[in-house]
């Protein structure tokens, strides 16, 4: 009786953990969705086209032993796919598709050199509400714009390099590492950082503005200043390495991320006709 009630309980904690872990997809499908919707029914332009971007990420900690250590960002890039939709005369709704790689840099400030420098590959898949305006600058009118929105990280995993002393006494001047998201076992893999309980599917906020270029009617250039603003921290436990004892990750932390993008896109519907008018023009 008693292994039926606790594999009743082990039960409901799984299936409480995985509606707590699609909860934020189901949101972020149902605002896809709604954006879709709405971008028929109104007729919208539809802009397809690829995008790449560099970014600078860094970790806010809830709890850094700033006396040991320091923290530095670091450098990433994206690649990936971008669609936007008209769905009003000013108002623009994009959604990316992107492979992401962010990271972090830790140092030693005291005693031996120590040094953690981690990457981070995530699939990132934000939606961007857009609100655009026209100017004019010597006699030439340009559009440029200011957005916001959600955004949904899918954690693939990841790899780092360490140091510490303690390497350092076994004869190891670095160690190349690899992330593993589950809790350590009984018989771990060299060079691996276990992650338990990680948090695979992370939710934040952009906030965004850029500029909007036209090379040739029906293309369009934009170019993209992103801040990116965490709020799911990546895991609530420390990971720990299968061979340093002395030294864990801290995961109590959450990823933020400044990131300039360039995307070229073309008009699915009104390509080449000029006398469509492109998405950024006031109609």
């Amino acid at each position: 009786m008693e292994a039926c009630v606790f594999m009743y309980r082990r039960l409901n904690i799984n299936n409480n953990q995985n509606i707590i872990f699609l909860k934020p997809i189901a949101i972020f499908l149902l605002i896809a969705i709604l954006s879709a919707f709405n971008a028929k029914s109104l007729r919208a332009q539809v802009l397809i086209g690829a995008k790449t971007a560099a970014n600078i990420s860094w970790m806010r900690y809830e709890d850094f032993d700033t006396e040991q250590f320091e923290k530095k960002p670091a450098f990433g890039y994206s690649a990936g796919i971008t669609a936007a939709y008209k769905v009003q005369k000013r108002f623009l709704v994009q959604l990316d598709i992107m492979y992401t790689q962010t990271g972090k840099k830790i140092d030693g400030i005291s005693g031996p050199s120590f040094k953690n420098y981690a990457k981070y590959h995530h699939l990132n898949t934000p939606i961007v509400y857009k609100l655009d305006f026209k100017n004019a600058l010597f006699n030439r009118t340009f559009k440029w714009y200011v957005g916001a929105g959600p955004d949904v990280n899918f954690w693939l995993g990841g790899n780092g390099i360490l140091q510490s002393e303690e390497l350092r006494e076994e004869a190891i001047e670095e160690l190349d590492y690899k992330i593993i998201f589950k809790d350590v076992p009984a018989n771990p893999e060299y060079g691996g950082l276990y992650y338990p309980e990680v948090n695979k599917v992370q939710v934040g906020l952009i906030l965004s503005t850029g500029i909007v270029l036209e090379p040739m009617p029906g293309y369009s250039l934009m170019i993209d200043i992103r801040y990116k603003w965490g709020h799911s921290y990546m895991a609530r436990e420390d990971a720990q390495f299968s061979n340093v004892i002395s030294y864990e990750d801290n995961l109590r932390a959450r990823n933020q991320a400044l990131e300039i993008s360039v995307a070229y896109v073309f008009d699915i519907k009104n390509k080449g006709k000029k006398e469509k008018k492109i998405y950024y023009k006031n109609q």
